[in-house]
């Protein structure tokens, strides 16, 4: 008599949350169907609702294990790092490189964006952006940056720019001219909006 092979939950969890990332990347989360999820990852639905409660719930740990790394390595370098324009700077270079190297990650904000569907902010975003903009004010009042600016706006700006980038990329190739232009267009850009950025938060 054959051996009943186990189950592994990890190995399972692992391809459930792969299935749903490639899914909801396609589709978005409202017009992905948990069926959909389970064909694709060749598991039953049954175990989506075991391991991850519904929908909504595989949708938040797929949009966590995108960035709990980066949220959390970010989180470091502003908690254990002084006020500064530079701790301001590396973040946002920080940022930019993380969107560069994670497409995927850029797409997901897209439909997070498109349909509204912020409800799921995990606790890990909430604590980046306090301690984002705590920061900010700590450096504003030592004179680093202006005070006319609410923190909270610097720091939307800053991820805004970088986020523009990815999600519009395509749209500047085809639209702009690019003669002129150096190979990494990449770096061109974020050394562009580091200067515009900064002219515009620093002191008068």
């Amino acid at each position: 008599m054959g051996q009943v092979r186990k189950r592994d939950p990890e190995s399972t969890k692992a391809a459930l949350l792969d299935a749903a990332e490639a899914v909801f990347l396609e589709k978005g989360y409202g017009n992905t169907a948990l069926s959909e999820i389970a064909k694709h990852a060749g598991i039953t639905k049954s175990l989506i609702h075991h391991y991850f409660g519904s929908k909504k719930g595989l949708w938040e740990q797929v949009k966590l294990r995108r960035f709990v790394v980066y949220a959390e390595q970010q989180l470091r370098m502003i908690e254990t790092a002084s006020p500064s324009v530079e701790l301001l700077r590396a973040s946002m270079a920080f940022y930019f490189d993380f969107l560069k190297q994670n497409p995927e990650t850029v797409r997901l904000l897209s439909w997070i964006s498109l349909e509204m569907n912020e409800d799921g902010c995990f606790q890990n975003d909430r604590e980046l952006i306090s301690a984002g903009v705590e920061k900010i004010r700590e450096a504003q009042r030592l004179g680093y940056f202006r005070t006319d600016i609410d923190p909270r706006f610097i720091l939307f700006v800053f991820t805004g720019l970088s986020l523009q980038w990815f999600q519009h990329q395509a749209h500047f190739e085809h639209s702009y001219s690019q003669e002129g232009l150096p190979d990494d267009v990449n770096d061109a850009y974020l050394q562009a909006i580091i200067k515009v950025f900064f002219e515009g938060v620093l002191p008068r």
